[in-house]
């Protein structure tokens, strides 16, 4: 499971999956309501099916090449490939972002883009070099890199004029902790309400499949941070239920064992962090 070959599929994906479950309501509606609307509803289908297909058709034989290339990179550097996502990349930290969770206390796993450490996340570590011989990993904090994500998914372009897909909702401010100089600092970040909890959970599925965590210990993660932001619970519980019946199907069963890499760099004090903490096991169903 840890390295599977690439793929992207044109046609199942989740922009249109999307586009086919609002077209089968349409349907479904007018076929109740307004059975004459429903020729030209289906007319109507074609040009939003294509304002769906065509950013990802065209093009995609060089991005599939880009991201082949980049896996190729990931396997030679780690050993390793993390799961791969196409975007689109809409936000982006350029600086190392902490989370504690205790949930996660005695894990241990080292990639390009996150650290678990017993209890501690850190999302876009910086600059990494690894010695796969003697299994260690140093990392640069002083030399940080730029990391996007997509906010909650799906997120769909359309004809290259607009973005449809999950909402991240209004922007407020959000308590973050950040590494600068080589310390934890406490921050604030003007931010849509659901761009916390999503940015962790994409880089926690980033690396399912080689990371020692399950699926569900990700998803509830999601929840919890979800509602830490102030999302009201039925809506919290909502996009929960989404990534935890739609997201990363490919990945379920036991978490992975801990990394077999040992990290050379020591690691920033981390007791003034927050922890978030849930009871859960460790295998997805």
């Amino acid at each position: 499971m840890a390295n599977r070959p690439l793929t992207r599929s044109l046609l199942r994906h989740f922009g249109n999956l999307l586009v086919s479950a609002i077209g089968a309501l349409l349907l479904g509606l007018a076929a109740w309501l307004a059975p004459p609307l429903l020729v030209p509803l289906l007319w109507a289908g074609v040009p939003v099916y294509l304002g769906v297909l065509l950013p990802r058709w065209i093009g995609r034989g060089e991005r599939l090449r880009r991201a082949e290339a980049a896996r190729q990179a990931d396997l030679g550097k780690w050993g390793f490939a993390c799961r791969d996502h196409a975007g689109p990349w809409l936000n982006y930290i350029d600086y190392p972002l902490l989370q504690r969770c205790e949930q996660f206390a005695g894990r241990y796993f080292y990639g390009e883009w996150l650290i678990i450490h017993d209890g501690l996340l850190i999302i876009n570590p910086g600059h990494s070099s690894v010695d796969l011989q003697q299994g260690e990993v140093r990392y640069d904090f002083a030399r940080p890199r730029t990391y996007a994500w997509d906010g909650c998914t799906p997120k769909v372009p359309f004809y290259w004029l607009a973005i449809l897909g999950i909402p991240d909702w209004w922007e407020k401010r959000h308590p973050i902790l950040r590494l600068q100089q080589g310390q934890v600092q406490e921050s604030q970040v003007f931010w849509p309400l659901a761009h916390p909890a999503s940015l962790v959970h994409d880089a926690l599925y980033q690396y399912l499949n080689v990371a020692p965590l399950a699926k569900h210990e990700a998803d509830r993660l999601f929840f919890q941070m979800l509602r830490q932001a102030g999302m009201v619970w039925p809506l919290a519980f909502a996009y929960y239920l989404a990534v935890r019946l739609f997201g990363a199907l490919e990945v379920r069963g036991p978490a992975p064992a801990n990394s077999a890499l040992r990290c050379a760099t020591p690691l920033p004090a981390s007791a003034q962090a927050p922890a978030l903490n849930f009871d859960a096991p460790t295998r997805s169903a």
